[in-house]
């Protein structure tokens, strides 16, 4: 297995795990900023690790913070999402047969 492991100044890209449940198998990769969201510390170094939803194995990306604050991936997935830029994310429609006035 490869890891990802890209350096733009305090950025990463890593795979990790598309869902909390692996039933598609599949790794999303992300871009975060490299420091813990808990307490701006730095995040550790990345490496290659298994992620284990109860009944899959999902082979990604780890990292393990010199402070202590364990990255979730839910928290991580939430994180990339909210950092992307306004124009890359994806658009919500009004719901159907709503009114205008």
């Amino acid at each position: 297995m490869t890891t990802i492991e890209q350096h733009d100044a305090d950025r990463r890209t890593v795979r990790i795990p598309g869902s909390t449940d692996h039933a598609g198998h599949h790794l999303i990769t992300v871009t975060l900023r490299w420091v813990c969201p808990v307490c701006d510390g730095p995040r550790g170094t990345v490496r290659p690790t298994v992620s284990y939803d109860g009944s899959r194995r999902l082979a990604c990306d780890g990292w393990t913070n010199a402070c202590g604050h364990i990255d979730y991936y839910a928290d991580v997935r939430r994180e990339a999402r909210d950092s992307e830029p306004i124009d890359a994310r994806p658009q919500q429609l009004p719901p159907a047969g709503g009114t205008t006035g």
